[in-house]
């Protein structure tokens, strides 16, 4: 079950929308590893997924400090989030690729659940901000992206 991305999910940033659009594609890897009972390449893709969201937490940092954005809040959304993943990779990693065959749907739905819960629920407020911007505004560290 692929990931798919939707115009309803932007939240009104390239950059930002452009990793998200990455972190479905490595769900979409994560539920395939799952599939193929592979627990090294799980523990390896988990350890991808949250070094990508340190990155992409302070790239999102970055642009809401660069808008003026209370970044408090969201900075604790994303502690919850990351803690989620890792929780859910720390569950698959227990079971060392011995995985009944409803689990890549489980785990797959759990995590898609938890990052559209975030683009569609905790960013609300940033993307309120965000739509008064130009959709490809970028500050110069996060151009990069």
């Amino acid at each position: 079950m692929s990931f798919l991305w939707t115009d309803q999910l932007s939240v009104g940033n390239r950059i930002i929308d452009s990793t998200h659009k990455k972190i479905f594609d490595m769900v979409d890897r994560i539920e395939c590893l799952i599939k193929a009972s592979d627990g090294h390449a799980i523990s390896e893709a988990f350890k991808l997924i949250e070094d990508y969201l340190h990155e992409y937490f302070s790239v999102e940092e970055y642009i809401a400090q660069a808008i003026k954005f209370p970044f408090t809040q969201h900075k604790l959304a994303h502690q919850g989030l990351l803690n989620e993943v890792q929780r859910i990779g720390n569950e698959l990693a227990a079971d060392n690729g011995i995985w009944p065959d409803t689990a890549a749907k489980h785990y797959s739905k759990l995590l898609r659940g938890c990052f559209i819960w975030h683009i569609k629920e905790e960013s609300k407020p940033i993307k309120i901000i965000l739509d008064t911007q130009f959709y490809d505004f970028k500050p110069s560290i996060a151009s990069q992206y």
